[in-house]
């Protein structure tokens, strides 16, 4: 991008709050020979006056913090950028606040607020946090802290001011150097970004129009609005137009999150990437990949695998990490085996995700629900368009009658030149190679190496790692504010039996992030849960029953009324929890 000459000058007006932020702005006002820096102090509506004078006056940039930023930037055209309160200042205040006696409380804009709320929780502080919206609810606030036996008053210029009037102890929250020096940074940033908005623009458009993958983008309505040249030049329109394809509009704009979604159209099978564009107008932006095996009944196609590295300190886990890189090289097939819920399926996500990353799928094949036959018929008629590399993991290969086990065998030999194979099973095989219910030569010759993962309740020194993982994946997915475990808790959680094992454990973790309200989980709510678990209530039960006589149709829309009931009739979430979109959930409902 190009940059401005040092005598082309972007001038900037810090608009301050308070004296002692004018005066750190001050102090380095001439620190970069690209800025020209004034400053002025005023605050809230003081301050937007100073604003709309330089809007008249031609500055490039407004920098100023809290309520008078927010005002600021509502009253005037002139980009602002707000000072952020750093997490040095708020612990430099808490740090203070720790030397002051009385009940203390925070009072002040969301952007204040928000953040001290947080570092609140985190040092198991008890500071009461009221968010306002404007200076006039300050007053009333005060004085109810007042009335209730506050002493001290955490908060931004007006806030501190109104508390001294009445008598609290104000503590103002101050901006330092590193926030300032920050805001400066920002407002170049701002500044080069609105200059080179318009050559950017055309880059972006060339971009997009040769993506190398076909690319389309509609608005909710389903209308097209973009269609890059290989979407123009190699598809087919009529793939728009497809069930599968507007399912995975529905979804995108429903979750509001990126969704994969297997098509087969003409013969070809296409993978569809969906998600949602930010913007005014809600759009959905989908890249369209071709070659891919089609999702049928018995095969799942996982092209974004849920990632969870082998956590733990146990001899086992160490083992697993030691090793996975080896595993991951073999071109043998795998065999994995445990109780269900151990994390089979997790191991061979690590072991796809260490050799191949996203670039390629992984494909699970249950041998419960397509025959040999089958199986080869459908990879073979494909083979040609399949992307010659990747996992296959194939389930259920003990269910196989003995003739079949022996066709299976030389089918993986074959696989094995191209993929990954990787089996995956229950504990207990050797028991059936011994009653000759399992091919001997296919438990013991087949893979390279036969992985035994134990039950949870032999590795229990994992326990912490693995719960700490299901919390970290939990925020990154959906954002919960859940950072961590009390001791007292995860304790609580050793003592019992975990008869699900990993699964189980993954389960109970996601329904504590759900209840918890704090940043950790805590010993109560484990307590809770494990009691529900133990003791579920006989009404509750009664409840839960579905009947099961009548059509499955019958039986499929007993589910949904049920989930509808314990949802309060909330169709967003009944659909999220089963898994469907709205649109499938409304037809289901009427049908």
């Amino acid at each position: 991008m190009q940059r401005l000459k040092v005598w082309e000058m972007i001038n900037i007006l810090v608009i301050a709050p308070y004296q002692g932020l004018a005066q750190i702005a001050k102090s380095y006002q001439n620190y970069d020979e690209e800025l020209k820096i004034d400053i002025k102090t005023g605050n809230l509506e003081a301050g937007v006056e100073i604003a709309k004078t330089a809007e008249a006056e031609g500055y490039d940039i407004i920098i100023s913090r809290g309520g008078t930023a927010s005002l600021i930037e509502e009253q005037t055209s002139v980009p602002v950028v707000d000072i952020k309160i750093s997490g040095y200042d708020m612990l430099r205040i808490f740090t203070l606040l720790r030397g002051t006696n009385g009940k203390a409380a925070l009072v002040g804009f969301s952007n204040i607020s928000r953040g001290a709320s947080t570092i609140c929780s985190i040092l198991d502080m008890e500071v009461k946090t009221i968010t306002i919206n404007s200076g006039e609810e300050v007053t009333a606030h005060l004085d109810g802290l007042k009335r209730k036996g506050y002493s001290v008053v955490i908060g931004d210029v007006v806030t501190v001011q109104q508390a001294e009037k009445i008598g609290l102890q104000g503590i103002l929250i101050t901006s330092g150097k590193e926030a300032v020096l920050d805001s400066f940074e920002e407002a170049k940033r701002l500044f080069y970004l609105f200059q080179g908005m318009q050559s950017q623009a055309s880059v972006y458009s060339e971009a997009v129009e040769h993506f190398p993958q076909p690319m389309i983008t509609l608005n909710k309505q389903g209308e097209v609005v973009f269609k890059n040249y290989l979407f123009r030049e190699s598809l087919d329109e009529g793939l728009i137009q497809h069930s599968q394809f507007q399912e995975l509009l529905d979804q995108v704009f429903f979750e509001e999150k990126e969704v994969w979604k297997t098509v087969a159209h003409l013969n070809i099978n296409y993978q569809l990437r969906g998600y949602p564009l930010n913007g005014e107008e809600k759009l959905v932006n989908v890249i369209i990949y071709k070659d891919f095996l089609v999702e049928e009944e018995g095969i799942k196609v996982h092209s974004r695998l849920s990632h969870i590295k082998v956590s733990g300190k146990s001899p086992f886990a160490k083992n697993m990490r030691d090793n996975l890189g080896r595993f991951a090289k073999m071109r043998s097939p795998l065999w994995i085996e445990g109780e269900q819920g151990t994390g089979k399926m997790l191991l061979a996500g690590n072991l796809h995700f260490e050799t191949y990353g996203h670039r390629v799928p992984l494909i699970t094949i249950n041998l419960q629900k397509v025959s040999v036959e089958q199986l080869y018929d459908r990879l073979t008629s494909q083979f040609d368009r399949l992307p010659k590399e990747g996992t296959i993991v194939l389930l259920n290969i003990h269910e196989l009658d003995k003739g079949d086990q022996l066709k299976i065998k030389i089918f993986v030999q074959r696989l094995t030149e191209y993929y990954k194979v990787i089996i995956v099973s229950n504990d207990g095989m050797a028991e059936l190679v011994r009653k000759k219910q399992l091919e001997h030569d296919l438990y013991y010759k087949l893979p390279n190496t036969l992985i035994y993962l134990p039950p949870l309740a032999d590795r229990l020194e994992d326990l912490k790692d693995l719960v700490q993982a299901f919390i970290t994946q939990s925020h990154m997915n959906y954002g919960n504010e859940t950072i961590g475990i009390r001791e007292n808790a995860l304790s609580k959680l050793l003592e019992y039996p975990w008869p699900g094992n990993i699964d189980q454990l993954k389960k109970m973790v996601e329904k504590l992030i759900a209840i918890s309200d704090t940043s950790y989980i805590e010993l109560k709510d484990v307590e809770k849960t494990l009691q529900e678990i133990d003791q579920p209530s006989s009404e509750e039960d009664m409840e839960n029953i579905i009947e099961i006589d009548g059509t499955l149709k019958d039986m499929e829309k007993r589910i949904i009324q049920q989930v509808m009931k314990q949802e309060n009739n909330n169709q967003s979430k009944v659909a999220k929890r089963l898994g469907i979109n709205r649109t499938t959930l409304w037809r289901k409902l009427n049908s």
